[in-house]
């Protein structure tokens, strides 16, 4: 593939990305053009797209987004915020930390950040606002929480990355991401906390009594139990990944149905409708993705970056750090699950010449472009936590900063230290 084509692949993209086209038709219409550009058979686009989608291990995204949507349906949602409450909200910005930690409990139910978004926002920020938390801050400070979502089991990109990535094992993504979620989780809290004690927000309500809290756990005792039974399956060799998640879905609805009493039969189409809608956007960009995957290998682009990029970046710190830079730049302008199926073959190998593995770099590639969920113009966390503050995206950001510098610190130091990612190994 020569220079010229390769220009013209990027060019039709981001000309269709300019023209507000959707980024999976973008996607689709640009292979296309490189197809019969480079005179290959356009029939071969739409089978390789077809196959794409013939996977196991793919069941596992629509499945666990069923089951998000049920868990917010439920009740689920609540209980973990009122757990949550009882054990930090009497703190400064006490209940700005409480949706950073109920962001990281439910994430580990819905595997999905825009999902943890609207299940938690819907909730929280209405909540700060009332108790005179700025509109921008608490709609920024959720819209970042909801990241989290991606770095802890079951995370949806952790699956994807795993069967981009071969000889990936997505039991061993999910362990990888433990430490760096709670890490991003306090890479949030510190600045939130900080920020709400300068103004002056939060800290009004008593510390929860350990009565209080012993019956916080023992409402949210079945939420709780959801991520023991999705890992402990998974390890204890009872159930694959994918399985786990519908049995993840299943329990969902047993408990929001007949435990919590919360899903009636006049909203169960709403909830299936919903999944199914966040379902097929997810699944339409990865046939596109995973076509164009195996294009650029096909005409050795990985290769001949690695070659070209190696004369250029000296060192593993600079090669790092400007890897860790493109892929927030990236981030801000492509969707995350169509990021990793197309980058992981042309940045793995930059990488793993330093020993780094492919464990470590999944995670510095998720938590990287997870960034871009909360940074313009693609930010789709900024965008429903916008539509649930009623303010402007640009209040949002803007609010969002700060905690924005604690994720980008957090980031720093998984891409850095290793162990954070592969003490569970």
């Amino acid at each position: 593939m020569s220079n010229l084509e390769i220009s013209l692949i990027v060019c039709s993209f981001f000309l269709f990305i300019m023209f507000q086209v959707p980024v999976a038709i973008a996607l689709g219409s640009t292979l296309f053009v490189a197809f019969y550009y480079m005179g290959f058979d356009t029939i071969e686009l739409a089978l390789d797209a077809y196959q794409s989608l013939d996977s196991f291990p793919l069941l596992a995204i629509p499945m666990f987004i069923l089951a998000g949507t049920l868990m917010a349906t439920g009740g689920v949602a609540q209980r973990i915020l009122d757990l949550a409450d009882e054990f930090v909200g009497h703190l400064p910005g006490g209940l700005a930390i409480v949706t950073i930690f109920a962001s990281l409990l439910f994430g580990g139910l819905s595997g999905s950040a825009p999902a943890t978004v609207a299940a938690i926002g819907t909730i929280t920020i209405p909540a700060m606002i009332k108790q005179g938390y700025d509109k921008g801050f608490a709609a920024g400070l959720t819209a970042c929480s909801g990241v989290i979502a991606i770095l802890v089991p079951p995370s949806n990109p952790m699956i994807i990355y795993a069967l981009a990535q071969p000889g990936t094992s997505v039991s061993s993504m999910f362990l990888s991401g433990l430490i760096p979620g709670l890490l991003l989780a306090l890479g949030i809290a510190i600045p939130a906390y900080f920020v709400s004690k300068k103004n002056n927000w939060g800290g009004n309500r008593q510390a929860g009594t350990w009565s209080t809290r012993i019956r916080a756990v023992a409402n949210a005792k079945w939420a709780i139990l959801t991520p023991v039974i999705i890992l402990g399956g998974i390890y204890s060799g009872a159930f694959t990944p994918t399985e786990s998640a519908a049995v993840a879905s299943l329990y969902a609805f047993i408990i929001g149905a007949f435990v919590h009493k919360e899903i009636k039969l006049n909203n169960v189409f709403s909830v299936f409708s919903q999944s199914a809608i966040m379902s097929v956007v997810a699944m339409f960009l990865i046939p596109f993705a995973v076509v164009l995957g195996k294009l650029l290998s096909s005409q050795q682009i990985p290769e001949l970056i690695t070659s070209s990029m190696s004369g250029v970046l000296d060192g593993k710190v600079i090669t790092i750090l400007m890897i860790i830079l493109f892929l927030l730049f990236v981030g801000c302008f492509m969707d995350t699950l169509a990021s990793i199926i197309v980058l992981t073959p042309l940045l793995y190998p930059m990488l793993s010449q330093y020993g780094i593995s492919q464990y470590h770099f999944g995670i510095i590639l998720i938590v990287c472009l997870g960034l871009g969920f909360v940074t313009p113009p693609l930010g789709g966390n900024l965008f429903i936590a916008n539509q649930i503050s009623k303010t402007s995206v640009q209040r949002v950001f803007i609010g969002a900063l700060p905690t924005l510098a604690g994720m980008l610190v957090a980031a720093l130091l998984i891409a850095f230290i290793p162990a954070f990612s592969e003490s569970f190994l």
